[in-house]
Parts: C-alpha cells; sequence; structure tokens
C-alpha cells in the first residue's frame, strides 16, 4: 500500500503573503528572503500556527517577535528590530543561538514546557530616565498540540511614574540611549530604555497611537489567553466550548457559534450560547455555506469564516456577529484570521487525538478476539467508527469462485447487490479481494470514469467517497476486502491514508492470528481428543460424566486432560491433570504422563508412590499438576492424592459442598518422596467433582472466587443426572482462558 504524493499548499497561500508584504519592512524582507536553507525551510512549507502568529506579530505596533522551532529562529517585527542592538542589521532567521544566547535557556524552557504565558514587569534606568516595562510571552501551540515556537511582546506599562511614554514616539517603536546587547530578560527581549529627556513640567496631550498600541497588546494578550486555553482542549467539544467562551471579548463580538464538520458526514455540530445542536450541511445558514462553499461569508453585522487545517481541508466554519452593522476593517479581519487559525489548530488537534483514541480501542478489541467470526464483527464495527464511515462491508472467497460479502446493517436492497458475487467481478469490492489493489473512489465521477456503464449500487444509497481495502495474508495474498464509504466527499489526505494503512494493518494481522489459531485449535484438539479415555461408564454403583473443553485463546490448550481406570473389585481410578506448555509441546506431553500414570496405576502401584515413580521414570523436564482418586463403591471411601493440583468437591447427600483438602506437595515433574494420600467418605448420593483450574480460574478475580462460585453453582443442580450437571458446570464457569477438563461421579448405591 502507498502513501499519497506531498500535501497541496494551502489555498490562501497568496493572501498570506500579501498580507506579509503589506506589514511594514519586516514582512518584505521575509516575503523577499530564500528560506530554503534555513532551518524553517521554504515559506510555502510553514505550518499553519506560524503563519497565523506571524502575521499577528507583523501587524503588532509593539514590539513583538517570534521564536520558532528547537533553533529558536527568531522572526522580528519592525518596532522589535527598532530597539538598540545589532540584530537589526543582521539577515533574517537567525537562530536565538546566534541572536542572544542569553536567552535561549529560558525560551527553551518556554517552548519544552508548554506553559501558557509568561509575563514580568522589570524598571529600569532611574530618576527621570526610570520606566517599567512589561515583557509577554507565551507559547505557540501547532497542529499536534506540542508548542512550535515562543511569541513574545514588549510594552511600557500603563501609569508609571517618571520616565518618557508611549506617547513620545509617534512612530510606536521604542528609543534607547543605553543597553547591553545580548542581555535578555526573563522572556527573551532585550531590556531596552528610552532616548532623550524632557522638562518634567512639561505637559503633553497622550497621541492616539498610544490607545491603538494598547489595544493591540490587550489583543496579543488574549490571544495568548486563547491559545494557552485551546491547548489544554482535548475534545472538540472541549476545543468549541473556549472558542464560544473566549473569543467575544476578544474580537468585542456579542455572540460566536463554532461548526464542527466530521469529514464525510452530512451534518455538522453547532455550538453556541446554548449549548450543541445539528445543522445539515445543504442548509442556507452562514455555517453551512462556509463549509460547504469552503469560503467566507460576510453578514450585514459579522463573518462567517471557514476552519481549515494545514491541508486545506475545511473542518468547520466560525461565525462572529457584532451589535450593528461593521466595516470590513483590515484589523479586524486578521484578527478574526488568527482567531479560526487557532480554532483550526485546535481542532484538527482533537480529531487527531480522538482518531488515536478509537484506533487505540479497535486494537484493543481485535486483540482478544478468539475467531474469525469474532474478529469480523469487530472489524465491520469498529473500524469504520475510528473512520467515521458508513456501510461497511467484508468481502471473502467462498467455495469455487463465489465470494461471500459480510456486512453490518446493510440495506437490504444493497445486500441483495452483491448476491451473484463472484471473484472476477468487475466491481471495486472484487476487484480488491482478487488483486490486492487498494481502491479509493473520491467521488462517483471517479467511479463513473474508471467503471463505465457499470451499476453503482454504493452511489444510489448516498455514498460518494468510497474505499476498498485489501487484507492480505503473511504471504502477501488477499483474503478478504473491507469497503465503506461517506455521504460527503472526503478528500484523504496523507493523514487519512496513514489511517487506512493502519486499519488494514491491524486487520490482516488478526484475521491471520485466528486463521492459524484456529487451524493449531483443530489439530490439537483432535489429537487430544484421541489421547482421552472413551470409557465414561464406570463400575456398577457410580454414575460419571466427562467433559473437556478446550480454550480459544491457546494459551495452554492441549495440556488438561482426564483418564478413568477400571480396577479390581469394582473400583475405579480417575485422574485429572494439566500441564504447563504451550500448544502442540502441552499435547504432547500430556500424553507421555497420562500414559505413564496409567500404567502405573493399573500397575497396583499405590497412589502415594505414583508421582514420585513418575519422575523417576521421565525425569523433570515438565511441569504441571495432577490428581488421582480411587473411588471404592463397595468400601464407600474415596482415596485422594494430590500434586499442586486443585482440591475435588465433596457434596455429601443433604449436606453443603466441601473442599476434600490434601497434604501439601511440590508439583508434578518435581516430586520425588511419596505424597500425603487422604481418605474420605463416599457414600449412595454423595458427588465427587474432579477439575482443572481453567474452570474457575480468572484474570479478573482471586481463585478462592472461583471455587465459591463453583459451589454455588453445583447446589442447585446436584440432584440433577451428572451429565447435567458437567454441562451446568461449563455454562455457568464460562470464560476462561485456560482450557477445561472435568469428572462427576456419583455413588448411586
Amino acid at each position: 500500500m502507498t502513501r499519497s504524493a506531498a500535501a497541496p499548499r494551502p489555498p490562501d497561500d497568496a493572501r498570506w503573503r500579501d498580507l506579509l508584504s503589506r506589514a511594514g519592512r519586516t514582512g518584505r524582507r521575509i516575503v523577499g528572503h530564500d528560506w530554503a536553507g534555513s532551518p524553517l525551510g521554504p515559506v510555502e512549507d510553514w505550518p499553519a500556527s506560524l503563519r497565523t502568529a506571524l502575521v499577528i506579530c507583523l501587524y503588532s505596533p509593539e514590539p513583538a517577535a517570534i521564536w520558532w522551532g528547537p533553533e529558536l529562529v527568531l522572526l522580528p517585527n519592525d518596532g522589535y528590530l527598532a530597539l538598540p542592538d545589532p540584530v537589526g542589521a543582521q539577515e533574517p532567521g537567525q537562530p536565538g543561538a546566534a541572536v542572544w544566547p542569553d536567552a535561549v535557556p529560558t525560551l527553551t524552557g518556554l517552548l519544552t514546557t508548554g506553559q501558557v504565558t509568561c509575563r514580568q514587569e522589570r524598571e529600569v534606568g532611574s530618576g527621570a530616565e526610570r520606566h517599567r516595562l512589561v515583557f509577554s510571552s507565551a507559547p505557540i501551540v501547532d497542529a499536534t498540540g506540542r508548542p512550535g515556537g515562543v511569541f513574545t511582546t514588549v510594552a511600557e506599562a500603563i501609569g508609571h511614574t517618571g520616565g518618557a511614554t508611549d506617547a513620545d514616539d509617534p512612530t510606536g517603536s521604542p528609543r534607547s540611549d543605553t543597553t547591553s546587547a545580548g542581555t535578555a530578560t526573563s522572556t527573551g527581549v532585550p531590556a531596552a530604555r528610552r532616548r532623550g529627556r524632557r522638562d518634567p513640567g512639561q505637559q503633553q496631550a497622550p497621541h492616539p497611537a498610544a490607545g491603538e498600541r494598547r489595544q493591540a497588546l490587550r489583543q496579543a494578550e488574549g490571544l495568548a489567553r486563547l491559545a494557552g486555553s485551546l491547548s489544554a482542549a482535548g475534545t472538540r467539544t472541549a476545543v468549541t466550548d473556549v472558542v464560544i467562551t473566549v473569543t467575544p471579548a476578544l474580537v468585542g463580538a456579542t455572540e460566536v457559534r463554532v461548526a464542527v464538520a466530521t469529514a464525510g458526514a452530512l451534518d455538522l455540530t453547532v455550538t453556541d450560547g446554548n449549548g450543541p445542536g445539528r445543522l445539515a450541511v445543504a442548509d442556507d445558514a452562514p455555517l453551512a455555506r462556509a463549509v460547504r462553499e469552503e469560503a467566507t461569508v460576510a453578514l450585514p453585522d459579522g463573518l462567517c469564516l471557514p476552519l481549515r487545517d494545514g491541508t486545506g481541508t475545511v473542518l468547520g466554519a466560525l461565525e462572529v456577529r457584532w451589535d450593528g452593522p461593521v466595516a470590513d476593517e483590515e484589523a479586524r479581519r486578521i484578527l478574526l484570521d488568527a482567531v479560526a487559525g487557532l480554532c483550526s489548530q485546535a481542532l484538527r488537534r482533537a480529531e487527531l487525538t480522538a482518531s488515536a483514541r478509537a484506533m487505540a480501542e479497535f486494537a484493543a478489541r481485535l486483540s482478544v478476539t478468539r475467531s474469525t467470526g469474532e474478529a469480523i464483527e469487530v472489524i465491520l464495527d469498529a473500524a469504520p467508527m475510528a473512520l467515521g464511515a458508513a456501510l461497511p462491508g467484508l468481502a471473502m472467497r467462498d467455495e469455487g469462485r463465489r465470494v461471500r460479502l459480510w456486512h453490518a446493517e446493510l440495506p437490504s436492497g444493497l445486500v441483495a447487490t452483491f448476491d451473484d458475487l463472484t471473484i472476477d467481478d468487475p466491481r471495486p469490492i472484487a476487484r480488491a479481494l482478487r488483486t490486492g489493489e487498494r481502491i479509493i473512489l473520491r467521488n462517483r465521477a471517479e467511479f463513473a470514469a474508471r467503471h463505465p456503464g457499470l451499476p453503482d449500487p454504493a452511489g444510489e444509497y448516498g455514498m460518494v467517497t468510497t474505499v476498498v481495502l485489501p487484507l492480505l495474508d503473511a504471504s502477501r495474498r488477499p483474503i478478504a476486502a473491507l469497503g465503506f464509504g461517506w455521504p460527503r466527499e472526503r478528500p484523504l489526505p496523507d493523514d487519512d491514508l496513514a489511517l487506512l494503512d493502519t486499519i488494514a494493518d491491524l486487520c490482516e494481522q488478526t484475521l491471520e492470528r485466528v486463521r492459524l489459531a484456529a487451524a493449531e485449535h483443530n489439530l490439537v484438539t483432535r489429537l487430544a481428543g484421541r489421547l482421552r479415555t472413551s470409557a465414561t461408564v464406570g463400575p456398577p454403583g457410580l454414575d460419571v460424566a466427562t467433559r473437556y473443553q478446550p480454550a480459544m485463546s491457546g494459551l495452554h490448550l492441549g495440556g488438561d486432560w482426564y483418564d478413568l481406570v477400571d480396577l479390581d473389585d469394582g473400583r475405579l481410578a480417575v485422574v485429572v491433570g494439566d500441564v504447563v506448555g504451550h500448544q502442540v509441546e502441552a499435547a504432547a506431553d500430556m500424553a507421555q504422563l497420562r500414559t505413564v500414570v496409567n500404567t502405573l496405576i493399573r500397575s497396583g502401584v499405590p497412589l502415594a508412590e505414583v508421582f514420585p515413580r513418575l519422575t523417576g521414570l521421565l525425569g523433570v523436564g515438565f511441569l504441571g499438576t495432577c490428581l488421582a482418586m480411587v473411588v471404592d463403591p463397595v468400601a464407600g471411601e474415596a482415596q485422594v492424592a494430590r500434586v499442586g493440583h486443585p482440591h475435588p468437591v465433596l457434596l455429601p447427600s443433604g449436606r453443603p459442598p466441601e473442599t476434600v483438602w490434601t497434604g501439601h506437595s511440590l508439583p508434578l515433574g518435581l516430586v520425588r518422596d511419596p505424597v500425603p494420600v487422604t481418605t474420605v467418605t463416599f457414600g449412595p448420593g454423595d458427588l465427587l467433582v474432579a477439575y482443572t483450574d481453567g474452570l474457575v480460574e480468572r484474570r479478573d478475580q482471586a481463585y478462592d472466587a472461583g471455587v465459591t462460585a463453583l459451589h454455588e453453582v453445583i447446589v442447585p443442580v446436584r440432584d440433577q443426572p451428572v451429565e447435567v450437571i458437567a454441562d451446568t458446570l461449563l455454562a455457568k464457569l464460562s470464560g476462561s482462558d485456560d482450557d477445561q477438563a472435568l469428572v462427576v461421579i456419583r455413588h448411586v448405591g
């Protein structure tokens, strides 16, 4: 499977360059500079977060700068370059270490920690030359949710005493007569002082530019707060809540609404002061038009802007309204573009987070499937959820040339069109299954062009973009094809294509795993079945039921066994064992152990000596547990020897169940000394149950809780036939990851 070509340049690239060119001398230098050899790379590849922050920086009347990337490349505005420092004469794009090395540690700390904002007031100078400056810095969060750079502004504090004010310089550029080049504040901005003196008694009216600069500073700090709040918003709902809460005060609006578009969906989720709601993309409302037309919609009292990610894909729309008609001012538009850019980045980040969460859940659900049927059910349910897709179907080869379609709630009419599907059918899902080709049809025009004259059932049922993923086996041969679609055209950028590849990989691995597990399960089950005794009818006076249930997870499949050995004098030997191991190896060990134990018991070896003799004959190359009982209905007793195995359960007639406790012993394979033998009364009406630990052991509960559950399950059915008791125990105590062996014996007198 291949990835698509590089993502196209955002459609507003020309407008963005024009904005920079009109942003003073520094903006023109940035547009005209060759950035290809710099750490930032070509201008056309700069991320949306950097573009948005740079427009804000260059248009700010206050000294401001951006430090971008790990190298902290400096991008200052004209006011910043007017600070008394030789940096103004340097070429654009110098790394922080070459500009102000003393500032790099603090800037790097702010960049790596993602601190919301850093604001500090400092006094410089003395007497009439004393000034108090405000330094403000904040991280710039990129589309991945990580800080990509730092935004810094510097301004003189309002209401300070002594020294000059911003009104002294109508150009808005700070002046200074003394400074130390290379000395930085905690925000990375060099300390600066005003140049020139004035008569303390002189009165001077505030210049209008001072109010504009203070407003610009407040807006920059407001954008920093918005960016910080959005960086902490982990979901789309949280992002829209932040935007409608913070934006009105930032832009002076009376109403803010946000519409979020799920790629390929027909509805938008709209959030305003009244909470979330739904809006059809086809609606004539401004938010729907902005999404549908992918363009700004002008309103008499506001604007509606599309929200785009870095590839130009529309994520939704932002609607802002004021109390009455407003002029289309450039400054207002720049501010709204900045808000829309921050909102777009946060929405994209939340979308990626949600997708990663859905993929993790998908992978987790696939990991516990035990059969092909279970795997297909999870694929059809969870894969479309991770993509926001609809109408999933899975095609697999059937008998001969026929192809079987698995589906989850597809319309009956759509399913009927695939009733006669064969492997050489020209339709996309059969083609993908036949050739292993990934097929992407972004709209129905592409379908018609690639399949002229072929019926388009997916299009007839409302799908616009459709995808078919081939699923391959370990030899890279197609074994299935997964198809789904979206009711609106979905661009499918590189991130989506990578997601499709990941989904295909997960599905392939799961189908291959369950196929191999099923094959090995069948092999081991047949082998184990041949090795277990077929004698389920005990001597007179005893009713016996035996069960073996393999575990589909295959963790210990093949290691459990039971055996019944008829002895003289109407006695019955019962053996239940469990060998530690995996699959075929465990089955082979089990076969050898069963044979040796059976032979030793038939030879008349006392129970206490059976297991040490076994170790002497086979050595210690295996490990497991075993229980051996000799039941004598005539004598009315049972002898029990146990090596590491679960204790059997005795139900005396008319009394509660009780555990048959025996002396301690090492596990099977380590026993060299005679083991303790416990003798219990076993009279008419009594019941004995021997089992392997798979019946009572669960990952999510204590072992004793499993034994208690066994007691509780057996009591209501204790008077039923032993076959019913055995079936009930297996049914009620299901859910084990291990195989289970069980023997139920009743003394019938």
